[in-house]
């Protein structure tokens, strides 16, 4: 059985990445022997020189939500070592899309026009659209949803009771400022709504959020906490509502239908919205009106979206695995 190494923010314990490794394994492990490439979680990432690493694996797949930074590059993801071995992107996403600095795009350029360079998958058209129009890396780049939507997904737990799940994290990037937050969910208890707070996330990351949900909870509210991506994902199901500042809680939440506010206003949750038109959705936690987004009788995801974006995802999980049959 061919060896792929597997290349992204894997092992940190957040959701979507680890998400990323479980859909994977599914799509993937019964053809290939999949291996998480680093085993170190501070630069240099890889406790033997790169060289000697790249020469245990057949082939590499990248991949992992915004890894294409155009402000900085990333010592983790983007090594020309790989390129010594067929590499394959996959779920590939663009933070910051306005700014740009052209030697780090520079790099991503000479990645991705390396003969190596097998096939690229953007996650969503406007993640596609902006690789196309500034790294011009020809027909070997397309695009899927995003790979989480493919995940043969645990059985939906009942919705026993109007729940109102609430997604934050620990960031140094967060601010500090919870009042509108709190002005959102004491609207949603007075809607008859129960409160839970969600840690989706474990590992190291898992420590910060599960501090940070217990700070916001207040006596009557929930806070659940699991190592076990499968409870999280099924306490989501739970849900009668999310609002999360997670982006793999809404993408979840989606595939079971459950209607969530999304609460950072990035392009992944601004495109994401867009493209099951749910875009009236999307409000900043820091935003006093964020409670508006609260419903009495939210409208779930219909199941045509749902059916959607799963086949769709699985069409590129088949793509993946023709290119690497081609090509490995």
């Amino acid at each position: 059985m061919k060896r792929i190494g597997m290349v992204g923010y894997f092992g940190w314990g957040n959701f979507g990445d680890e998400l990323f490794l479980k859909v994977h394994r599914q799509q993937l492990g019964e053809t290939y022997d999949l291996k998480v490439v680093h085993d170190l979680q501070q630069e240099p990432y890889h406790s033997r020189p790169l060289a000697e690493v790249v020469e245990d694996y057949d082939a590499f797949l990248i991949g992992g939500g915004d890894l294409l930074n155009p402000l900085r590059v990333s010592g983790l993801y983007w090594q020309m070592e790989y390129l010594k071995k067929p590499v394959f992107i996959y779920g590939l996403g663009v933070p910051n899309q306005p700014y740009r600095r052209e030697n780090v795009l520079d790099v991503y350029r000479e990645f991705f026009d390396h003969e190596n360079c097998k096939l690229i998958v953007a996650r969503d058209i406007e993640s596609y659209n902006w690789i196309k129009e500034n790294l011009n890396p020809g027909d070997k780049l397309t695009w899927y949803p995003d790979p989480v939507c493919a995940m043969d997904r645990p059985a939906a737990l009942p919705n026993t009771e109007k729940t109102l799940g609430v997604v934050m994290r620990e960031h140094r990037s967060l601010n500090q400022d919870m009042s509108s937050v709190r002005t959102m969910i004491d609207t949603a208890k007075g809607m008859g709504y129960k409160i839970r707070h969600l840690v989706l996330a474990n590992m190291e990351l898992g420590k910060g959020d599960l501090e940070r949900a217990r700070l916001i909870a207040e006596p009557d509210e929930e806070v659940f906490y699991s190592d076990d991506l499968d409870e999280m994902c099924q306490q989501i199901s739970a849900c009668s509502m999310l609002a999360t500042i997670k982006f793999h809680g809404l993408v979840v939440a989606t595939m079971y239908g459950v209607p969530s506010v999304a609460m950072s206003v990035t392009p992944k949750n601004r495109n994401f919205l867009r493209m099951i038109e749910r875009q009236e959705m999307l409000c900043s936690y820091t935003n006093e009106k964020v409670f508006e987004r609260i419903s009495h009788y939210p409208a779930r995801i219909h199941q045509r979206v749902r059916a959607d974006l799963y086949y769709r995802a699985r069409q590129g999980y088949e793509r993946l695995a023709s290119e690497m049959a081609a090509h490995v």
